[in-house]
């Protein structure tokens, strides 16, 4: 409590020093100047300092100084201050009077107290009067007492130093007034920055509470790769990436590419990539070693500048260690199971087969028997070499010369059968030879996916068209139906492993939905793409694009997937 008590005190002692000190300061000019004509007096006006009336001016200004020291104004009521200028005037009267003889303009002095006034608190109207009043003063007190006739002119004269005050404090006030505003407009702006600043600090710590909160590591780097922001989450990547290494400058040593083996490097980095100005999502990266080693999900945006120069860059990393290692482990599964199937399965079809072949023929109702048991096994045997197929990513291609348009004549042929089943007409359009460099066997086996996809699906019957056309850098694979069609979101998803849209279900198409993903995991392996554009009821337009000069993906022989 007494420690409260100082506190207190002390503040209201630096509150009071305070206001003596700029009390002070206004008294200061006129008091330097009236003891620097004291001073000076002897030497340059001799009886000057002698004269009673001078003598009681200058030292009522030397008293009016101490009390502007010694008197406490805070305790005193608002606006008793002003007594002082007010008494100034008096005393500046008395000291012009007493010097009228050797120094008659020494009523410019009230320039101080007039000052004082118009800069105070008083109502203008207030301040004006009294600075007329006190100016008046000045120059009428040698003649207060006496009224002579003929010193008219000298009369008419006492108003002008009145009139000239009158005229500076009307300007002071104007200009006070002025500067007052923009002072308020000052001290408004001032208020507005410091309720964004606020706002600002906020909003940061707001952000910085829900980036720290998200399992999304997040990293901001400005153009020359320096972090600018990240999160908790993130941190904890980087340290798996940089390992024992002391510096963490985004650029981890222990970060690997897909296959968890192989050093990722610097230019396929993340930040690396991002600030190069490419865009992507979804690249797998691995981070860390040994049981620590986790799957990272990145993705990157740069930032651009106003000039639209790569002024930083975004990049977000998620977590999908279990995600990826579940899909290995569903990819394992499907391959151990299909190799499971092949074996009984050919046993089983090689034993149809030989009954079929038999010296002793079958009766025909258990012959049509035995077909239906072969068709079937051959079915399932067809699905399990779909599932292996796609157990990896990549499928095994063999790429040499091949005439395109050929296989498209060939493929239509041998579906020709189905198509006319369906009531569906196929119509070809292909230069005529377009030789690339691609796996005949299984660009057959595309161009058979997608066509039995278009009869499939367009039990209505219609038109199934074919066309391939060549550019400067590739070749484009069109397949087109006016079958049932999809939504924008099912032609997204339809080349997922064992999706199938519901329409097709509703119709009970068969399927497995392991068609088109076998397709596309081919198509990339020859270095190319495929996409579909489709609408409910107006059909689907699958387009393969494959590059001119054959780039294929190749994968070491030992990692090979069996080619069915």
């Amino acid at each position: 409590m007494p420690r409260d008590g100082s506190a207190v005190w002390l503040r209201l002692a630096a509150s009071r020093f305070a206001l003596n000190r700029s009390v002070v300061l206004c008294q200061i000019p006129l008091t330097l100047i009236v003891v620097v004509l004291g001073v000076t007096a002897p030497l340059l006006r001799p009886g000057l300092i002698s004269d009673p009336t001078f003598e009681l001016g200058f030292s009522m200004i030397l008293v009016l100084l101490a009390l502007c020291v010694l008197v406490p104004w805070r305790e005193l009521p608002r606006g008793s201050l002003l007594v002082v200028p007010i008494l100034d005037f008096v005393a500046i009267a008395l000291v012009r009077a007493g010097a009228a003889e050797t120094q008659p303009a020494l009523g410019v002095l009230v320039i101080f107290p007039v000052l004082w006034l118009m800069l105070s608190s008083l109502p203008t109207w207030a301040a004006l009067g009294s600075a007329v009043i006190g100016s008046l003063l000045v120059t009428a007190w040698p003649l207060l007492g006496s009224f002579d006739p003929s010193a008219l002119r000298s009369y008419v004269g006492v108003l002008l130093l009145p009139v000239v005050m009158l005229c500076i404090g009307i300007t002071v006030r104007v200009m006070s007034a002025s500067t007052r505003v923009r002072e308020l407009d000052i001290e408004r702006k001032d208020r507005e920055l410091n309720d964004l600043l606020q706002a600002a600090i906020d909003r940061e710590r707001v952000l910085t509470a829900i980036l720290n909160t998200v399992d999304v590591g997040l990293t901001a780097v400005d153009a020359h790769g320096n972090t600018t922001l990240t999160n908790r989450q993130q941190e904890l990547f980087n340290r798996l990436a940089v390992g024992n290494d002391d510096v963490d400058d985004g650029h981890g040593s222990l970060m690997f590419g897909p296959d968890r083996v192989t050093p990722l490097p610097i230019d396929r980095q993340p930040i690396h990539r991002a600030l190069t100005g490419e865009t992507f999502a979804d690249q797998l990266i691995w981070v860390g070693e040994n049981e620590a080693q986790r799957a990272l999900s990145t993705a990157a945006r740069p930032i651009k500048d106003a000039d639209g120069g790569i002024a930083g860059a975004l990049i977000a990393c998620s977590d999908v260690t279990e995600l990826v290692e579940a899909v290995s482990a569903k990819d394992v599964f499907i391959s151990n199971i299909s190799h499971e199937f092949h074996a009984p399965l050919t046993s089983v079809l090689g034993y149809l087969e030989l009954i079929l072949e038999d010296e002793h023929p079958l009766p025909g109702h258990l012959k049509g028997y035995v077909d239906v048991a072969e068709r079937n096994a051959e079915r399932v045997l067809h699905l399990v070499a779909d599932l292996l197929s796609t157990a990896g990513d990549q499928v095994r291609v063999h790429p040499r010369p091949v005439d395109l348009a050929a296989l498209i004549e060939m493929s239509v042929r041998s579906n020709g059968l189905r198509a006319q089943k369906n009531s569906v007409k196929l119509k070809t359009e292909a230069q005529n030879p377009l030789w690339t460099l691609i796996d005949p066997l299984r660009i057959s086996q595309v161009l058979d996916n997608l066509l039995s996809n278009a009869i499939k699906y367009s039990p209505g019957g219609g038109v199934v068209s074919v066309r391939a056309e060549e550019t400067e850098s590739a070749i484009n694979l069109h397949v087109e139906d006016r079958g049932m069609g999809m939504t924008e979101h099912e032609a997204r998803q339809v080349f997922s492993r064992f999706y199938r849209t519901p329409a097709a279900r509703r119709a009970d198409i068969d399927g497995a939905g392991l068609g088109l993903a076998i397709t596309k995991s081919i198509v990339e392996s020859h270095g190319g793409s495929i996409h579909c554009i489709s609408a409910p009821g107006k059909g689907s337009r699958f387009t393969v694009t494959l590059p001119v000069n054959g780039e294929v993906s190749r994968l070491p022989q030992d990692s090979m997937e069996e080619s069915v």
